[in-house]
């Protein structure tokens, strides 16, 4: 045993890649004014609130709370492979998609393996690598659209996982089926492909569709993430699943660990998915109003994507300064959003889906606080 005495500026390091690794950055509510409404919409938050039947399951499951939960979320992983007609054996119940794919990276990857992930992909896949000491590796996009050649092209004898979101946030934009398939078909065998569907409830368009299959069709290297924060308004309750090879099970079941799901988070998910008016809704409004923010910001002369998610992307004139000038402009004006500078897209602005009063009212604060930056791009200035 060392009797060596430590000097006074000593203290426990963690890793250096934890200690001075990269830190997520959440979307902030817009600061405290009595005299104006606040709004955030910078997080992707359902702004229809907790349904009614969640509610109620909430209340019910708060008399369990002396229990500990499932250890494995089974009451929560039949209604999902009814809803879903999946193999109930392959579904992993977690704390948020994003525990998932933190669980996926420390599971397959280490210290000299490489992540390959978009370059403006969600930014949980470069950090998540990163504090795991992990390479990330970003590849290249066309037309803010994940490319399947680029991330191809960065695959090395390192590459261990491979992130793709679809839809993407913050672009909103998506692969097709063609694509997906078309990627994990010439992806090599021993790198695992992992399919972030956290928008996946959103989009209904006839060139769209889940990843699940390719779990269902039996290959090794494929795992799909959904979650239940955003189209099913429980961000709050931190819930989300995977898809996964038999193979995958093990390992994903020893890095969760038992009891990660509260009583109350399986009993509000299960409640959920089984809200069918709920989701109708949810649908219906999201599918009105983002189709209706990037008609008037376009209006206004932005560049926006062709977002499919509950959020839109604008792009804003005169850079980087410029955009930090707007964000903080909404923000005294009420209305929190965030700059995609995380996510390599120092320019550009993502705002949520909100209500009603909230999508009006920050294009009304958009014309009247930015409207010089609207007027130039109408003018290709």
């Amino acid at each position: 045993m060392s009797t060596k005495s430590p000097s006074k500026n000593s203290r426990p390091y963690a890793l250096p890649f934890v200690e001075n690794g990269p830190v997520y950055t959440p979307g902030r509510a817009p600061a405290s004014d009595n005299n104006v409404k606040r709004w955030r919409l910078s997080s992707n938050e359902s702004p229809l609130g907790t349904s009614q039947k969640v509610q109620d399951a909430v209340v019910q499951a708060a008399a369990t709370q002396h229990l500990y939960p499932d250890a494995d979320g089974l009451p929560l992983t039949q209604p999902i492979a009814e809803k879903f007609d999946l193999d109930p054996s392959r579904i992993l119940i977690a704390p948020g998609s994003d525990s998932i794919i933190n669980w996926i990276v420390r599971g397959w990857a280490g210290p000299g393996d490489e992540v390959v992930y978009s370059a403006h992909g969600f930014q949980s896949y470069r950090i998540r690598a990163a504090t795991a000491g992990v390479t990330p590796v970003a590849a290249n996009e066309k037309g803010l659209r994940t490319d399947v050649d680029a991330l191809l092209g960065k695959v090395t004898d390192r590459t261990k996982l491979m992130f793709v979101a679809n839809p993407n946030n913050p672009t909103g934009t998506y692969l097709t089926p063609t694509e997906i398939r078309d990627l994990r078909d010439r992806l090599r065998s021993d790198v695992m492909l992992v399919v972030d569907e956290a928008y996946f409830d959103f989009v209904r368009r006839d060139d769209y569709e889940s990843a699940i299959h390719l779990v269902e069709s039996g290959d090794d290297n494929v795992i799909v993430t959904r979650t239940f924060s955003k189209f099913y308004g429980l961000a709050g309750a931190r819930v989300g699943w995977a898809y996964a090879p038999h193979t995958a099970m093990a390992p994903l079941t020893r890095m969760r660990g038992p009891f990660s799901i509260s009583n109350i988070g399986l009993a509000a998910a299960k409640a959920a998915l089984e809200d069918d008016e709920y989701a109708a809704i949810s649908f219906a409004h999201n599918d009105q109003w983002v189709f209706w923010l990037k008609s008037e910001l376009a209006a206004l002369g932005y560049e926006t994507t062709d977002s499919v998610g509950n959020f839109v992307l604008m792009k804003i004139p005169g850079g980087d300064d410029a955009a930090i000038a707007f964000v903080q402009a909404l923000n005294n004006a009420g209305f929190s959003t965030r700059r995609a500078d995380q996510n390599g897209l120092l320019d550009w602005v993502r705002i949520s889906v909100g209500v009603e009063e909230a999508n009006r009212g920050v294009i009304e604060a958009i014309k009247r606080c930015c409207q010089t930056n609207a007027n130039q791009s109408l003018n290709g200035q």
